[in-house]
């Protein structure tokens, strides 16, 4: 372990230990040490004490399973009681904008549900009342697929820093990932962690970022209308293939992406994934409502199955889906990693589940209040919010700020 490293920010290098309650305590007490850089409203140390008091009261109920030593949290527990998953097939198999779902039984905008209007059609509607247009309001059955597990509850998280944004705006992103990696939150705190870049920058306590090459010539190629920065599917399938070939992603039941900009707890993450279950060909989960492709980027949770098969098809799918170009013939613009990677595991046959729960996520339209739903610069207030990620917020004040709220609640 290099000089100055905590040894609970990165588990990886406490197998010889890695007790069962310890680490996720280590976990809180890292959290409550965070707040010492939020400025001089800083808790006293009652508060702090109840600060941890309280974490550690909500997160007991996962940590016995979520910090179990390696090998026991790779086993799958007992499936009795879940032998079939409801999931949502691939975009393209379900029924789109006036067409009827009664056939498909699923929707391709993320949210809605298929009601039978009467004995040859259906709707995808948000809500039904029975009567008129709406006719029986009949739930149609959506498809299910068998469960062959319900998986542990270790997290291996990475986050990416791109030093080239190809953006003349200010990027604070390592900034936020040495404070983070400072204070042991967010990625810092799951089980494993890995920071990836297109140059090899400090993290903090000897720790460096990983680099990855521009080995297609595809990381400048496209910009963004909209932030002029450059497109990341590129740059994301060299990260991609180096978490492959690192390994240590396969030790663990989920891989999560998370922005360097979303604040995130795994241990809220770990309490919504308690109860999910995985068929054989994994899961991922679409965490934003009311659009056509509703897995948003900064909160990705891949299934270990579904984030192996992405892996090994990544050059196929680089080959075959449009992602210079864009969807809908290029109306929105060349695709970003998470529609790329949510069109090639849907292309591969990973399941997809529907978690509007996960994220409070200011680039989402469904998370915007009213009156702010076409704000696309919106950010979220963080006092009372429970999603074990809130984005974004991008400069180090304004995030442990909310992190603070978010806790402190």
């Amino acid at each position: 372990m290099p000089a100055g490293a905590s040894p609970y920010a990165h588990a990886a290098e406490s197998d010889a230990e890695d007790p069962t309650l310890q680490t996720m305590i280590h976990g809180v007490e890292h959290q409550a040490r965070s707040w010492k850089g939020v400025g001089k409203s800083v808790l006293s140390t009652a508060a702090l004490l109840l600060v941890v008091v309280s974490i550690a009261a909500a997160t007991t109920a996962v940590t016995l399973q979520a910090a179990l030593p390696r090998g026991d949290a790779q086993a799958a527990r007992k499936t009795e009681g879940f032998e079939e998953m409801v999931v949502k097939p691939a975009y393209e198999d379900c029924a789109k904008k006036a067409e009827s779902c009664l056939l498909p039984k699923c929707c391709a905008v993320s949210g809605l549900t298929c009601y039978k209007t009467n004995a040859t059609y259906g709707r995808c509607m948000k809500a039904c009342t029975p009567g008129g247009t709406n006719g029986t309001c009949e739930d149609v059955a959506p498809p299910t697929k068998p469960v062959v597990e319900e998986p542990g509850l270790s997290l291996f998280c990475f986050s990416v820093y791109t030093k080239n944004t190809g953006s003349s705006k200010v990027s604070h992103e390592l900034e936020l990932l040495q404070m983070q990696k400072e204070r042991g939150v967010s990625i810092f705190s799951c089980a494993d962690w890995a920071v990836y870049s297109d140059v090899v920058a400090p993290l903090g306590g000897g720790y460096n970022t990983i680099q990855v090459h521009d080995v297609k010539g595809d990381f400048h190629i496209l910009k963004r209308k909209s932030t002029g920065s450059w497109v990341n599917t590129g740059s994301f399938t060299q990260v991609w293939l180096a978490i492959k070939a690192d390994g240590r992603w396969e030790k663990h039941n989920w891989v999560i992406k998370v922005d360097a900009d979303a604040v995130f707890f795994p241990t809220k993450l770990i309490n919504a994934l308690t109860h999910a279950t995985v068929p054989k060909e994994g899961v991922y989960m679409e965490n934003c409502k009311g659009v056509d492709w509703g897995y948003f980027g900064n909160l990705e949770v891949f299934s270990k199955q579904a984030f192996g098969t992405l892996t090994a098809n990544l050059e196929h799918c680089y080959e075959t889906i449009p992602w210079k170009i864009g969807v809908h013939h290029g109306k929105y613009g060349p695709m970003g990693e998470d529609l790329f990677a949510q069109m090639c595991m849907d292309k591969m046959g990973v399941a997809k589940l529907e978690n509007f729960f996960l994220t409070t996520d200011g680039a989402c339209e469904a998370d915007r209040p009213e009156g702010e739903e076409k704000n696309k610069k919106f950010t979220p207030k963080c006092t009372g919010v429970t999603t074990p990620s809130i984005h974004p917020f991008k400069e180090p004040d304004m995030y442990f700020k909310c992190m603070y709220e978010a806790v402190n609640w």
